[in-house]
Order: structure tokens, then C-alpha cells, then sequence
């Protein structure tokens, strides 16, 4: 099923969203394939399809960079981890998660989700232009082109620099090594600061002294890479107390005016929350956000029921959050010395718990 929601197409549950800029990008691709390199390849008499040909290719990178973040999705869905959207950038896409894996093995299988699709893409093409075609049809050059374009997609995100997937397969083999998320980070960025740092000296290099005529492209590609490194490294320096974790109410009272409040700051989560009972006083209640009427924010009394494991966590009682918990909901009440102190992203705060070996950081409350 293919609908838009918000400016972004709806295919079945995929979500896919792109930089508004990017048809401008497409125009400056399809310029310089059809005046400066299919011109250079082969001949053709009228000059207009040389203009097919190349916007006809431009679409197709932007296809293969969709095709490449879908490798990645499909892994995370596979693994049950569900996908926010796929977003398309001037230069590239990502495929956002709804949560982190919290498995070295889950980050590694989803990392390499996207070079495999792509390389998988380069080959088909490779065989279609060269087992089947012969160089008198075009289509020939469009699949030679695009099998170059897919392969150096692939190979270019195993670069071993974060973001990229290289980043997170480096990352997710020294997490299966050390057993520990927050060391692997700091070790990835050090070794990509070190990628960097030789990719820069290497164009320099060429540049007054080698001088191979690459010097241009290969000062660009460092400072790209600098770039993209520069903005990925909040996650590799994310480390967050509880604090930063569990997000405090202002109704500590009243359940409809709680759920209310949350729905004018994250009106998207409400239906995938447990929400505890706050008028209860014997023992503790909830309710799921499915079942909240969400023009009036009402309780239905029929949907209250005891909670029970997985509904709730308990800082203060690790059985509420070790990995053999299967929660019932993404966003879960939060106790502390019986007291109820907020919501969290059950499984974001376990990740972090379990990698802290206990409560990250002490919480200060409201």
C-alpha cells in the first residue's frame, strides 16, 4: 500500500522522507552524466538523450542509495527492530531505528544489511551488462555505470570511520570483544580520528610532493570524511545518566492530565505506553495508551488492570529490567523506592543499566 503522510510516502509501513533539496542535486547529476561523462563513453546523434540517459541514471544512484538503506531495514525488521523511516540526504540516506540494537550481533548484521544490498545490486548489474548486453544497445552503459556506482556505494560505507557502516561493523566487533557498548564507542572514534587523520596527511602528500592529479579529490574525500565524523561523534560520546533517561511528569496525581501532558510533547508514543494509575493507593495500577480516548485523555476503568511484569520499572529491582523481561510497551513507568518518578524508553534504559552494570547515574528527581 502506497499513501503520504506529512510529506513523506507511505509504502505499506515504510516511511520515506528526503531532503527538500535533493531534486536539485538530481538536475546537477543528470547535467554532469549527460554533458560530461556519457559524452565521453559513446556517441550518440541527438543530443536530448544523452539528457535521458543521464537523468534516467541520476534517478537510479538515488533508487540504489534507497535500495542500500532498504538492506538495512529489512536486516532490522528481521531482527524485530522496528524502522522509524528511511530519509534520503543531499549525499546519501540513513535508516532511522526506533531504538538501538542492544546486541553486538544485532549491530553488526543490520551495519552490514546496507553494503551487501548494495554489492548484491553491483553484481546484478555487472551481469546484466556483461553476460547480456553487448556495447551497440545504451542500456549496456547504464548498467556499467551502475554497477561501478553500487560497488563504490558498498565499499565506500565499509570505510571503517563512523557513521558509516564500517564505523558500526568496527564497533560492533570490539563490542563483542570487550562485552561493553561505551568502551567499544571511545575505541571506534579513536580509530576514526586515526582514518582520518591518514586520509588528510595522504592528500597533502600528493598534493606537494607525489603530485598523481588526485590531490583535489582526495582532499575532498578527507574532509568529507571529516565532515560525516564529525557528525556521528555525539553518538559515539553518548553516555547518559538516569537522569537523562527518565523524563519526569508534571501531574504526579492525576493519570488523565499526566498522559495529556505527554501527548503535547510526544503525541507519537502515547499508544505505544503503559501509563500507571497515579489515583491508585493499594497497589499499583495501569492502563495501556491504547485504550486512553485521546480527544479527552479519559480512563476507562474496564482497561485497568494490576501491573504485572513487563508493565513497570523497578530501579531499585533489576528482575523488572534484566534481558529475560519481555516488556509490553516501549514506554514504561519508572519506580524508585515505590515512588513513582516518571516514563522511560524501557528498552533504552535497560541497554544503558545493563552496560553501567547498574542505574546510570544517581537520580536527582524533579
Amino acid at each position: 500500500m502506497i499513501g503520504f503522510r506529512n510529506r513523506n510516502v507511505v509504502i505499506d509501513k515504510w516511511r520515506l522522507s528526503m531532503d527538500p533539496l535533493l531534486p536539485i542535486v538530481l538536475l546537477i547529476m543528470a547535467w554532469a552524466l549527460s554533458e560530461r561523462y556519457y559524452p565521453g563513453v559513446m556517441f550518440l546523434e541527438n543530443r536530448y538523450e544523452y539528457w535521458l540517459l543521464g537523468g534516467f541514471t541520476a534517478v537510479f544512484i538515488t533508487v540504489s542509495i534507497v535500495v542500500h538503506e532498504l538492506g538495512h531495514s529489512v536486516m532490522a525488521r528481521y531482527l524485530n527492530i522496528p524502522i522509524e523511516r528511511i530519509h534520503l540526504y543531499l549525499f546519501g540516506g540513513m535508516a532511522e531505528l526506533q531504538h538501538r540494537p542492544h546486541r553486538a550481533s544485532q549491530e553488526f548484521l543490520i551495519a552490514a544489511g546496507g553494503p551487501v544490498a548494495s554489492l548484491a545490486l553491483a553484481v546484478i548489474s555487472w551481469f546484466i551488462y556483461d553476460v547480456i548486453l553487448n556495447p551497440v544497445y545504451l542500456p549496456y552503459y547504464f548498467f556499467r555505470f551502475l554497477a561501478l556506482i553500487n560497488l563504490l556505494i558498498g565499499l565506500f560505507n565499509l570505510l571503517p570511520i563512523f557513521p558509516l557502516d564500517g564505523g558500526r561493523l568496527l564497533r560492533s566487533l570490539l563490542w563483542s570483544i570487550e562485552g561493553n557498548y561505551i568502551s567499544a564507542s571511545r575505541r571506534t572514534k579513536a580509530i576514526g580520528s586515526f582514518f582520518i587523520a591518514v586520509l588528510l596527511i595522504l592528500a597533502f602528500a600528493d598534493y606537494f610532493f607525489i603530485e598523481s592529479g588526485y590531490a583535489l579529490v582526495g582532499g575532498i574525500l578527507a574532509m568529507y570524511m571529516f565532515y560525516t565524523f564529525h557528525t556521528g561523534r555525539y553518538e559515539l560520546n553518548y553516555a547518559p545518566r538516569a537522569d537523562d533517561l527518565i523524563h519526569p511528569v508534571t501531574h504526579q496525581h492525576d493519570t488523565s492530565s499526566m498522559v495529556k501532558d505527554i501527548a503535547e510533547k510526544r503525541s507519537r508514543v502515547i499508544r505505544r505506553c503503559i501509563f500507571p494509575i497515579l489515583e491508585s493507593t493499594d497497589q499499583i495500577q495501569v492502563i495501556e495508551g491504547r485504550h486512553i480516548v485521546s480527544e479527552s485523555f479519559d480512563i476507562d476503568p474496564f482497561s485497568v488492570r494490576p501491573a504485572g511484569e513487563g508493565d513497570l520499572i523497578d530501579l531499585n529491582n533489576p528482575q523488572t529490567w534484566q534481558s529475560s523481561v519481555s516488556f509490553n510497551a516501549e514506554w514504561l513507568p519508572v519506580y524508585k523506592d515505590e515512588v513513582f518518578i516518571g516514563m522511560c524508553d524501557a528498552r533504552e534504559l535497560r541497554f544503558w543499566m545493563q552496560q553501567n552494570g547498574g542505574v546510570p547515574g544517581i537520580w536527582s528527581g524533579p
